[in-house]
């Protein structure tokens, strides 16, 4: 198991770490271990696994551009 802090996180996704805790407030994170209050850390491969599904296969989206 590999641990990644949120600073760690951060930097691993791109995303500030206001956006990580925006996401862990939202419910829209990778599952996470509370160690204390203020200790969180998230397991690499749940970390994987959450941005695996969040893939969007273009070929399936049914998004048309301009919305219609």
């Amino acid at each position: 198991m590999l641990l990644m802090s949120i600073e760690e996180l951060a930097e691993y996704l791109g995303e500030s770490k206001r956006t990580i805790y925006r996401y862990i407030q939202t419910g829209d994170c990778p599952p996470y271990i509370r160690l204390t209050k203020k200790n969180i850390k998230f397991d690499k491969k749940d970390v994987d696994a959450w941005l695996e599904s969040k893939k969007i296969n273009p070929k399936k989206n049914n998004f048309k551009e301009g919305g219609k």
